[in-house]
């Protein structure tokens, strides 16, 4: 968990496809403070599917967050990317010491990874040393994985800002961090992380503080608006407004709801591939009441918000 590791101040910047967001968080006491944060749009199709299409929108973007807010203080940036250029699993191989693991990890990738292993930056993490009496010569070891063309299509944006990239790391992963920080972990205790984007969801299952299921649904927010849209023939706009409930002439929330149900239903076959006892979606402008009822509906258990202040 480097960046909540370390005392340095960092800016967090989240590189989406509808829009560019930005916190940064100083050490205060035990936890952290928010001392600055900003949000700008992105225009339409500059990202598809988490590649981005049109670099110089996006860093204009995120150089307007920056620019707008004089609060912000540092250059350091720390990004997160998903899509189906980041590869995460989870792999038994026979027991061996951290040496002989770091000595061997890019030959035993090689059997997991549908990429050239030269064309990837990788990471990995013991999950189970098998040292246990029910080992059977095993051990655990989640794999990461993510092309290198991807990473630098997210740096290089950041750089033409005039920011400097520091950390970038996996969706998922970033979401467990922010959720240890604030609400810290259990033994054994199951929690299901959802952030939901414009274009895209990613789902992150804990097991206590290991990470057991991971998986990136290509539908988000976006789905919702087009939908709404479709079905009650509305500009984009309003159905963008009706599907948070907000009041549009030419049709009621009343009638969305049957049509946002019917998305979130999709969205939860693939969220619901393993249950939870406690759901924690991340708190993003692309969400809809209609989805967060149907997920206490699906899962039968309390949600929580994550809060800033904690």
């Amino acid at each position: 968990m480097p960046l909540f590791g370390k005392a340095k101040t960092i800016v967090g910047l989240d590189i989406g496809s509808s829009a560019v967001k930005a916190v940064e968080l100083r050490p205060a006491g035990k936890g952290y403070k928010v001392t600055a944060f900003g949000a700008e749009p992105v225009p339409a199709d500059a990202i598809v599917d988490g590649a981005i299409i049109d670099a110089a929108s996006v860093a204009d973007a995120i150089r307007r967050v920056f620019d707008s807010n004089k609060a912000f203080k540092t250059k350091d940036v720390c990004a997160s990317l998903s899509g189906n250029a980041v590869i995460v699993k989870k792999i038994t191989l026979p027991v061996m010491t951290e040496n002989e693991l770091a000595e061997s990890i890019y030959w035993e990738a090689e059997q997991y990874i549908p990429f050239d292993i030269q064309d990837v930056n990788l990471d990995y993490q013991i999950l189970d040393p098998g040292t246990g009496a029910n080992s059977r010569g095993s051990m655990d070891v989640l794999l990461v994985a993510a092309k290198k063309e991807k990473i630098a299509d997210y740096t290089n944006v950041i750089a033409q800002s005039g920011r400097t990239p520091v950390i970038v790391d996996v969706d998922a992963f970033a979401l467990q961090n922010a959720f240890e920080v604030n609400y810290g972990l259990e033994e054994g205790r199951i929690v299901v992380l959802l952030n939901a984007g414009a274009s895209a969801i990613n789902i992150n299952i804990l097991q206590g503080d290991q990470s057991v299921f991971t998986r990136d649904i290509s539908m988000g927010g976006n789905a919702y608006t087009e939908a709404v849209q479709k079905e009650l023939d509305l500009p984009f706009e309003a159905a963008e407004q009706l599907k948070k409930g907000i009041p549009v002439d030419g049709a009621t929330f009343e009638e969305a709801q049957p049509v946002l149900h019917a998305v979130t239903e999709n969205v939860l076959l693939e969220a619901s591939t393993r249950r939870s006892r406690t759901s924690i979606r991340s708190a993003r402008s692309r969400g809809t009441p209609a989805s967060l009822a149907a997920t206490r509906r699906r899962w039968r258990r309390p949600r929580q918000w994550p809060s800033a202040s904690r």
